[in-house]
């Protein structure tokens, strides 16, 4: 009989430990959750502020070596190192600035985190940009986003 009661106990102390961390983890999800929701706002709102600021702004903020040239150094015209991704680059990346975490575009392109992450960092390779926020000011003003 004595090591049923003492399995019990320690099943107890578990289970209480376990509730505790389920806890926990509850409320860093819920805070993550805030984090996430307030940083979708930030992208919504530049985004907003990028497409009032018009073409002809747009135009004189995208760095000259972002355009993309022809063999004499010549801009092509509406051509942007931004035309160099691949459609799923380009797809990834519009998912990016929808203000979306890798997780959620690897469900939303039925691929994995890990293929996104790789898109992600060939996306900003391709790019020129080590910070996403950079990216995503790119993006906005060459109209993917």
């Amino acid at each position: 009989m004595r090591p049923n009661n003492i399995d019990m106990m320690e099943q107890t102390i578990v289970t209480a430990q376990l509730t505790q961390e389920i806890h926990l983890l509850r409320k860093q999800n819920k805070a993550l959750a805030a984090q996430l929701e307030m940083q979708r706002k930030v992208f919504r709102e530049v985004k907003l502020a990028l497409g009032q600021a018009g073409d002809v702004a747009t135009a004189s903020l995208i760095p000259a070596d972002f355009i993309a040239t022809n063999e004499e150094g010549i801009p092509k015209r509406g051509k942007h190192k931004l035309f160099n991704l691949s459609g799923r680059e380009q797809e990834v990346l519009r998912q990016i600035v929808k203000g979306l975490t890798s997780k959620e575009i690897a469900a939303h392109l039925g691929i994995s985190k890990l293929t996104v992450d790789t898109h992600r960092k060939h996306i900003q390779q391709k790019m020129g940009v080590s910070k996403q926020v950079d990216l995503l000011k790119l993006a906005m003003q060459s109209g993917i986003a």
